[in-house]
């Protein structure tokens, strides 16, 4: 019974929700028809204008309210809406980190992985230059190997950058297209 009931007051709410101008209209005109019958009633004593007035003040105020609660209800919905949008941002950038966190441990095994061997082949690179100097053929393969050795260091550093970049650039589209989303 219970959910029955659960489910009542939320249609209840959401009805309030979407047509509080017209849920208050009728209220109001229906205080308003009260109160003439009161007016009716007495035909015979002349009313002046002070009577009118004082008769129906509580009309105005009741206006005054409704307006204040049609505010409210503005700003209630606008705060709901920045909350929902900041959560947003702040998953997106909760997920970016994550990503960034990730590319960051992947680049650092690769580069732990990779840098021991190469590290290993640079050593005995300038080993070998320094042992046989004068002769030039085998001085060029070095600087062969010695290229390729800064190559590969190079393009693991420009990998990290690029998924980096990449990274970014995701998720300020993703932002911009959460703020047009919740402008529109």
């Amino acid at each position: 019974m219970s959910i029955q009931n659960g489910k009542m007051w939320k249609r209840l709410v959401s009805f309030l929700d979407k047509y509080s101008i017209l849920v208050a209209a009728v209220i109001i005109y229906g205080y308003y028809l009260l109160t003439s019958i009161e007016l009716i009633k007495r035909p015979a004593v002349k009313h002046t204008f002070l009577d009118y007035l004082f008769q129906f003040d509580s009309l105005i105020f009741m206006w005054v309210i409704a307006a204040i609660v049609m505010q409210l209800q503005k700003y209630r919905r606008q705060r709901a809406e920045d909350l929902e949008y900041r959560k947003k941002v702040e998953n997106e950038f909760e997920r970016q980190r994550i990503h960034l966190r990730m590319l960051d441990d992947i680049t650092k095994t690769l580069h732990e992985t990779m840098n021991n061997p190469l590290a290993t082949i640079s050593i005995s690179s300038h080993t070998i230059r320094r042992k046989h100097e004068s002769d030039r053929e085998l001085v060029s393969w070095l600087d062969r190997i010695d290229t390729s050795l800064k190559a590969i260091h190079n393009s693991i550093a420009e990998m990290k950058a690029s998924q980096t970049e990449k990274i970014v650039q995701q998720g300020v589209q993703k932002g911009q297209d959460t703020k047009l989303i919740s402008v529109n």
